[in-house]
């Protein structure tokens, strides 16, 4: 069975940049994440980008989370609320505005963004709120009427630039586009040009930076060279101007403006239980959550302030061990600033990092200095916080590092080169050496990250992804990842001790220097070692719109997870042996209503005990403005089990009401059937989840 539950500190913050042509939503992540697709493709007023986490200091977790931040909308970004949804099939970075808007979805400037630049909607038909600027038309406009299915170049090319007069830009686009595609080239140094400068007065400039580059690439010579040289320096000098906060239209200007604080709190019970015909119920998870996140922000014109406060406390009614029946967990809790006149940054307090070598979660402190305009040095340090465990400071474990921002150069590249150093119980635990590099170029960018650890000699992380856009709307993404997991520590020779206990000794283990007091002869750089899998991966994905409402996604991965060696103490892990999966998804909006979306998919899993084979539907289906239901089925069918094959149906619904602005109250509930017993003399397996609660946004 599986539950939701409140998701923390995903979401870090977001800011709305002016100072291009069309407004820029820039969405922080608190780990990195690298950008997979979007859906619906160009416009909507629920916008969804599929991400993969990449931060190996932070597993993603087998139960759903989620995790909000609500918005002011205005007239020129009518965003209400970023939602960030992770579960077992992937993790979900949702946007909603008041109105359908068209958007073009990137990755950020640095491995923790997300970038979604907005534009008007090219229907207008669709807009809950209409603009009362001049209409635009499709490619089917006057422009463009009289034109056959096979019409020659050049009445193409007159087509095209009778609607550049007319101002009718998605019909020039895709007219100059059509021009391209014939066999005859002596049009296509005017087509290349024009669909450019059409882009840019459509209010896309993203793309068309991309199209002036490759008019410069093939025709770098020339007076229309020099014209399109003129226009991209233009779009870049836009884009290098000071980046401006979305200020609402009733604020006053920043320079004016005091403290600003916004935050949540909510309250959630979760309950899993088992139904058997022998033993009556079996509740296995019955608990009380509640969160609150709180942040508060100060900014002048020489001082950006924030400090942000996230906790849960999670009260569990079932009997566990370790004392964890009761837990109060504080996830965020520190002040950060920007003096934007000496260019010093910093943040203090526990906080999450996941670049520049850290790993997760810590206590302490990170500084930075922006000596030049394209570098930036930083140094870190503090105490890694222990997940699931106390929320007081881990001072037997401290680290320190330093690293090298630089970018971007020559337009795209940017990256950094780091230093960490981490002690465990006085003795070296982690020593390494790395870096970061991006080329962020609209069409493919690759990011990559490399750590190798200098103390064990041997590498931590190798990770290469990238991604081909392709101009039909078409998205390419291949990653490939090699880590240790968990990153090599001298800690992780307390992998397989247990807590309370060492296995083999009745003493207790929970600490390295335990493990010394009672076997003072181990090696513990070795036992790290041998204790600490690698984790292979590599995955091949697809994204194709097949019509405005739908595109089809596939992609096939493959992964393995080493085997440990073991010791006279610690037991050997067997490996995962190698793993393949293949899915396919159909993505479609406005299949009942206007504002729907709707997910079929299909997935076959190889793995080392059974193959599974996994079918899949869910929805988001607005009944009202107000009342939101995500109905969801999935089906699984297992063989390879040492005995029949399984069917395991799970079908649930999830039910959100906006009760009054910035109240929410929220229903999820599920059953599950499966034909393999997971309980003694049982037949089969059957089960439920509800979970229940409200979330107040202030």
């Amino acid at each position: 069975m599986f539950s939701a539950t409140a998701a923390q500190g995903f979401i870090e913050g977001l800011d709305v940049d002016h100072s291009s042509s069309q407004p820029v939503i820039h969405i922080r992540m608190a780990e990195p994440v690298n950008y997979v697709r979007h859906s619906p493709t160009e416009s909507g007023d629920t916008l969804r980008i599929r991400v993969n986490r990449t931060s190996p200091a932070m597993p993603q977790s087998p139960l759903p989370q989620r995790s909000a931040l609500p918005w002011t909308a205005t007239a020129e970004v009518p965003l209400t609320e970023v939602e960030y949804e992770t579960k077992p099939g992937g993790d979900f970075l949702t946007l909603r505005f008041n109105r359908v808007v068209r958007f073009h979805v990137r990755p950020g400037e640095d491995a923790q963004g997300i970038d979604v630049e907005l534009a008007e909607p090219e229907d207008r038909e669709h807009a809950t709120t209409a603009s009362k600027a001049k209409p635009v038309r499709g490619p089917g406009g006057t422009c463009a009427s009289g034109l056959r299915a096979k019409s020659p170049p050049a009445e193409l090319q007159e087509a095209a630039r009778r609607c550049m007069i007319e101002e009718d830009w998605p019909a020039a686009v895709a007219l100059y586009t059509k021009l391209l595609q014939q066999t005859d080239a002596s049009y296509h140094r005017e087509a290349q040009e024009m669909v450019g400068v059409a882009r840019e007065r459509n209010g896309q400039s993203f793309r068309a930076k991309s199209e002036y580059e490759k008019y410069l690439q093939l025709y770098p010579e020339g007076e229309g060279a020099e014209r399109v040289k003129k226009r991209l320096d233009a779009l870049n000098s836009a884009g290098q101007r000071p980046k401006e906060k979305l200020t609402p239209l009733s604020s006053p200007p920043v320079a004016e403006r005091g403290w600003e604080s916004y935050g949540s709190f909510g309250q959630y019970y979760f309950r899993d239980a088992l139904l058997t015909d022998n033993q009556g119920e079996y509740v296995d998870q019955s608990l009380f959550l509640t969160v609150l996140d709180f942040t508060s922000r100060l900014r002048t014109e020489r001082f950006d302030i924030r400090t942000q406060f996230d906790a849960r406390y999670r009260q569990n009614f079932l009997k566990v061990v370790y004392d964890e029946n009761n837990q109060f967990r504080v996830a965020n809790a520190f002040v950060d600033f920007v003096d934007k006149e000496t260019r010093i940054s910093g943040r203090i307090g526990r906080q999450s990092r996941s670049s520049g070598g850290a790993m997760g979660r810590f206590d302490g402190g990170v500084l930075s200095y922006r000596f030049a305009p394209q570098w930036q040095a930083t140094v870190i340090g503090g105490f890694p916080v222990l997940p699931y465990r106390s929320t007081a400071p881990n001072t037997n474990t401290s680290f320190e590092g330093a690293s090298l921002e630089f970018g971007p150069f020559a337009d795209y590249w940017a990256g950094n080169v780091f230093f960490i150093n981490q002690t465990v119980d006085g003795l070296l635990g982690r020593r390494a050496i790395g870096g970061e590099g991006r080329y962020q170029h609209p069409v493919h960018p690759v990011f990559t990250l490399f750590d190798y650890d200098v103390h064990f000699n041997a590498l931590n992380t190798a990770q290469v992804v990238t991604n081909w856009n392709f101009e039909n709307g078409a998205i390419l993404t291949l990653t490939a990842d090699y880590r240790k997991t968990p990153y090599l520590s001298t800690s992780n020779a307390l992998i397989g001790w247990g807590s309370g206990y060492g296995p083999g000794t009745g003493y207790g283990v929970d600490s390295v220097s335990d493990i010394l007091r009672y076997q003072d002869t181990i090696d513990l750089k070795t036992l790290a070692a041998d204790n600490t899998p690698t984790f292979k991966y590599l995955s091949l994905s697809a994204i194709t719109p097949i019509t405005p409402d739908t595109q089809i996604n596939a992609d096939i991965t493959v992964s393995n997870l080493s085997a440990t060696k073991g010791s006279p103490w610690v037991s050997a892990y067997q490996g995962s042996g190698t793993q393949v999966s293949y899915f396919g998804q159909i993505i479609t909006n406005r299949l009942l209503t206007d504002n729907d979306v709707w997910n079929f998919g299909l997935r076959y899993m190889t793995q080392q005990i059974d193959d599974i084979l996994s079918g899949f539907v869910d929805a988001h289906y607005p009944v009202t403005p107000d009342i939101r239901i995500d109905p969801r089925l999935r089906i699984d069918y297992f063989t390879g089990f040492d005995g029949p094959d399984v069917w395991r149906v799970r079908p649930g619904t999830r039910f959100n009401y906006r009760v009054v602005d910035g109240l929410y109250f929220e229903l999820e509930g599920g059953f599950e059937y499966m034909t393999k017993p997971l309980a003694l003399n049982e037949r089969d397996t059957k089960g439920y989840y509800v979970n229940v609660g409200y979330r107040w946004d202030f």
